[in-house]
């Protein structure tokens, strides 16, 4: 029986520490690896995995501890390692079967280096820049090569690449920049295998083309520089590589084997997390080493980096919800091998990746640090493992059948096989002893057939896979689109650097939207602006003659129009013209580019090019004055809250900055059949007793006026700003459709509905006073419902927005202690002891909004710093509820109470509850057959009215009944999942009323031994019990007495 294959593997040191771990592989099989924590207090402290991989080549250089023991344990290359699992997992994938391989832990501890090997784009090492085997390829490097070197022509190979950040899904294929919502296109295709299926699958036919285009993707990637890793990946990074190959035995059948490669966001607390600046140190060998400097003078970008790591932590911490109840389960013996628990659904990881590697051969390659300062993130780490490696899975193989017009062109392939081998046999001969006309006639008919072949073959795989050609169709209509409005996809010009016109390359904080876009200027002048201009960017901001380009050659200028522009900086006034240099920034509107002339050299410094546009636009904002209203209204408990200087200048700029854009999408949601949605940029305290100037944040206020109950929620900046830039390219995608007359509906997950309002937001605050539990006591039943105070914006927290359901009771010691739980006459008896709770919050009551996704957050203090806990979130989409029902426990214990410890439980302790809201389906979708719709762009875009065409196209009704027939899906397992919770609650209670009945008739047989059963039955049957007998009557006066419980 399969299980999950664990391989713990440990990085160098990065700095002088104590050894804290120590890795050794002593034998084969489940737990033939074996890691020891060292140097700790914790209770366990070995662990046994499949593999056990030690890799700190430098710990002669950084070990302070124990060196003898570092010394002495075998060093695993990225050689042996491949050994000891790659061969394997490439022996499976071409047998048919499915592989998944995740990838788990701290950023920077090395999980992708097992895997892929380096892979920054940006770096010399990087695995695909060398085109033949190196020392420090990962796993897939070898494995792919390898397989390329096999492969035939009746081979296809296929790859999706995409990424999870947040909310969304991008595909890092795709040339164009598409992402959607992460719950469009996810279900499971023919063989039970979760997918994404609007994500482009990239048919790869050699092993340069796969270096070539993980390159391009790896560059498209969300990262950002934390203290961790100076190329942190800020989500969980999924490819799938998928190998078709005919079956030997049955040449009419197909073997087809799908490797999952998950490379997860790293799991470090978001509270730990802070934007680092980094030194970049050139090396004698070309190299470049990263420095860490310290955090990043922008708080704003520390800030949305925790608000992102949160909505990480949760996607991880389901998973780890996941395999611990899985392991639960698999130890009690209530599932079966590939079986899964219902629920851990919420979240992208869970819900793509559970059903598919129980049903595949998973491999988990878990990174830690050697360092003793890392153990608390190693013990996370080592625990997940733990529950993983008991998970029984039921692998399967995935088969299918030839179609005839497959079968037809293999035909024809052999064929012109055959036929071209005889040809060759011929020219060998000396074209059969003709003369060297035939010869050369013969050899110009081989590369002829030769491309033949090459067509065939592509024939072949656009019938095994339909979809790419629909891909195909739907990028040539947007590559269409976008040349009728001036722009060019990057994509579509091989090398930029050899224009022979000078253009402008869109430049984006964001990496999957920058270098997308070509204005290439070869019409002099060139209009930039609104329909009756040359070049028409995506963007709101844009007035028609907004700014023109003119010259000849190379050179170029910028004359100023009716809209804002910059150059470097400096706004270009109307009627106003300068001279443009290679590599200089400029901002049309909201659109910010850089000028390129042919065979352009000069180096652009990204950093400062984004801080000259945030600094350029906020000096011509119209929003000035704003903030000091906003701050002044800041209250928290009943008082203004200060901010010194530093802090209000950071949070006018982030405010400064959203401005337009909240602004902008109320016109894109009227534009969009949504006016009822308002929005605005406000100002919030985190806390609700007490705040510090670091509590203080900015966020988007977002209202639906047509709900009843009216809602309300409050977006963090990344997450308003990611539905703007989808908003604004739903907009464009009707506008172009107009313009051509086509048909085109926002996708429902794309409504501004969903995108704005299906969300976990931070929705109230419950407040409790803990300093009872200095002395042990109990909850008290009159205290365990908690006010809960909205999370609203300026320190409005004077509404009731529910309550919470907490009780926290006492215990006599950690993990099962037994005995009294000890009493507190004064809160100095406890110093020096330890102290034991178990926190329960049970529910919550009445929310102002009705939800259907809930969890609630605290932060404990355990005597030496703050961790964070979250209950399990849970999911009521079938139900939806304004009293979500939580159900969670834990016991916090601290060994030792310190005065900190008593002080911290003297104060407020706030619990945050983070809901999702229940968003209904609108009755009409916003497209080309909503006559608002096409009525306020046209009016928009100058063009006359027009009728709409109400019937819908084939395809678009197959994508709506899709999106249906998903969202039954998830009721139905959310349903399961409900129902399993209730059998789960009546066998309880059946087993409760046994054990009451039991007791009763224990009871009853002692007090009444002659008519105690009699009685009973008569209870029962409704009937008067008989008259007690003269024994027991007898006993009854003497004092004793009996309860029957029935």
């Amino acid at each position: 029986m399969a299980s999950i294959q664990v391989a713990m593997r440990c990085r160098p040191f990065v700095g002088p520490g104590d050894l804290g771990v120590e890795l050794r592989q002593t034998g084969d099989g489940p737990a033939g690896g074996e890691v020891n924590i060292l140097n700790s207090n914790y209770t366990q402290t070995r662990y046994g995995f499949a593999y056990a991989w030690w890799s700190a080549h430098n710990h002669s250089k950084y070990a302070e501890k124990d060196k003898h023991i570092a010394a002495d344990m075998k060093f695993i290359s990225q050689d042996l390692a491949y050994e000891a699992c790659g061969l394997k997992i490439k022996e499976d994938l071409l047998n048919g079967s499915a592989v998944v391989m995740f990838a788990y832990g701290l950023s920077g501890s090395g999980k992708t280096f097992t895997v892929f090997g380096p892979d920054a784009a940006d770096s010399p090492d990087a695995w695909f820049k060398h085109a033949e085997p190196n020392d420090m390829w990962g796993i897939l490097p070898r494995l792919a090569y390898s397989i390329f070197n096999e492969k035939t022509d009746e081979w296809k190979v296929t790859i999706k690449y995409f990424q999870n950040v947040v909310d969304t899904v991008r595909d890092l294929t795709s040339p164009s920049a598409s992402e959607q919502q992460y719950k469009a296109g996810m279900r499971k295709d023919q063989d039970g295998f979760m997918d994404i299926d609007w994500c482009g699958k990239v048919v790869v036919n050699s092993w340069d083309e796969l270096r070539t285009m993980f390159q391009q993707c790896n560059a498209r990637k969300a990262i950002s520089p934390t203290q961790f890793n100076h190329q942190s990946t800020r989500g969980h990074c999924v490819m799938t590589l998928e190998v078709e190959k005919p079956d030997a035995d049955a040449p009419s059948m197909k073997h087809r084997g799908r490797l999952y490669v998950c490379d997860l966001a790293g799991t470090e607390p978001a509270g730990d997390i802070f934007y680092a600046e980094y030194k970049k140190v050139p090396q004698d060998d070309g190299s470049n080493e990263y420095q860490l400097v310290g955090p990043h003078s922008n708080q704003a970008k520390t800030k949305e980096l925790q608000d992102q790591g949160k909505k990480i932590n949760l996607s991880l911490s389901e998973m780890a919800q996941f395999f611990m109840k899985m392991a639960a389960a698999f130890k009690k013996g209530q599932l079966k091998a590939g079986a899964t628990i219902p629920g851990c659904n919420s979240y992208f990881l869970c819900k793509y990746l559970k059903d598919t590697m129980m049903q595949a051969k998973t491999y988990l390659f878990c990174a830690i640090r050697p360092e003793t300062k890392f153990h608390q993130y190693t013990y996370a780490t080592l625990g997940f493992a733990n529950n993983a490696s008991v998970i029984k899975l039921d692998p399967k193989k995935a088969t299918a059948a030839a179609s005839e017009l497959e079968r037809k062109l293999m035909k024809e392939l052999d064929e012109m096989r055959e036929l071209v081998a005889q040809l060759r046999k011929q020219i060998a001969e000396g074209g059969g002893g003709g003369d060297a006309k035939e010869t050369v006639a013969a050899a110009e008919q081989v590369a002829s057939l030769q491309r033949s072949m090459t067509v065939k073959i592509q024939e072949i795989q656009q019938e095994a896979d339909p979809s790419a050609a629909a891909a195909a169709v739907a990028y040539e209509k947007q590559k269409a689109h976008l040349q009728a409005r001036g722009i060019t996809l990057s994509s579509e010009v091989e090398d930029v650097s050899k224009l022979n016109t000078p253009y402008l390359i869109n430049l984006d904080e964001d990496p999957f939207r920058s270098g997308r876009m070509l204005c290439i200027l070869e019409k002099t002048p060139t209009s930039f602006g609104r329909e009756k201009n040359d070049v028409r960017p995506q963007s709101m901001s844009m007035v028609a003659d907004h700014c023109f380009f003119d010259g000849s050659g190379a050179k170029r200028s910028i004359k100023g129009g009716k809209g804002a522009a910059f150059v470097n900086g400096q706004l270009i006034k109307s009627g106003k013209t300068q001279e443009l240099n290679d590599g200089d920034r400029v901002i049309i509107g909201s659109e910010l580019y850089v000028f390129r002339v042919p065979g352009s050299t000069a180096e652009i410094d990204e950093d400062t090019a984004f801080e000259e546009y945030r600094l350029a636009l906020l000096s011509n904002s119209e929003y000035k004055g704003q903030f000091k209203q906003a701050a002044s209204g800041l209250r928290v408990g009943g008082k203004n809250m200060s901010l010194d200087k530093k802090s209000a200048e950071q949070l006018e700029e982030e405010m400064m900055a959203l401005y337009p854009k909240a602004a902008e999408v109320e016109n894109l949601c009227t534009m969009l059949d949504r006016e009822y949605i308002d929005t605005s940029v406000v100002l919030q305290s985190t806390k609700i007793t007490s705040a510090s100037k670091e509590d203080a944040k900015v966020a988007v206020k977002v209202v639906n006026r047509n709900a009843n109950p009216v809602e309300t929620i409050y977006l963090p900046a990344f997450e308003f700003n990611r539905a703007y830039k989808i908003l604004s390219d739903e907009l464009y995608h009707l506008r172009d459709a107009i313009s051509a007359e086509e048909y085109y509906v926002v996708p429902f997950q794309h409504d501004p509905l969903m995108l704005l309002f299906d969300s976990t937001f931070h929705v109230g605050t419950a407040v409790l006073f803990p300093e009872y539990l200095i002395y042990n006591l109990e909850t008290d039943d009159s205290e365990r419902l908690c006010e809960v105070f909205p999370a609203a914006a300026s320190g409005n927290q004077n509404m009731d927005a529910g309550k919470l359901d907490v009780v926290w009771e006492p215990l006599p010691g950690p993990e099962g202690a037994t005995g009294s739980v000890l009493d507190i006459i004064d809160e100095t008896d406890l110093l020096g002891k330890s102290w034991t709770y178990r926190c329960r919050i049970k529910q919550a009551l009445q929310l102002p909004m009705i939800c259907d996704l809930c969890y609630c957050e605290y932060e404990f203090f355990d005597g030496y710093g703050y961790n964070t806990f979250a209950t399990e979130t849970v999911d009521f989409s079938s139900r939806p509820t304004r009293s979500p029902v939580l159900e969670y426990e834990y016991e916090h214990h601290v060994e030792c109470v310190t005065e900190e410890f008593l002080a911290w439980l003297k104060k407020p302790l706030e619990i945050k509850i983070f809901i999702s809201l229940d968003v209904k389906r609108p009755d009409q979708l916003a497209g080309t057959d909503n006559q608002k719709v096409v009525d306020l762009i046209r009016a928009d875009m100058k063009l006359p009215a027009q009728r709409v065409k109400t019937a819908q196209g084939a395809d678009a009704a197959l994508a709506e009944a899709m999106e249906r027939i998903q969202s039954l899906q998830d009721k139905v397992e959310a349903l399961m999942s409900e129902n399993e919770k209730v059998k789960k609650a009546n066998k309880r209670l059946v087993m409760q009323r046994r054990v009451a009945l039991a007791v009763a008739m224990e009871a009853a047989k002692g007090s009444y031994p002659d008519t105690g059963m009699e009685a009973m039955k008569a209870e029962k049957a409704g009937k008067p019990p008989p008259k007690p007998s003269a024994r027991e009557a007898s006993t009854k006066k003497k004092g004793s007495s009996a309860c029957v419980v029935s």
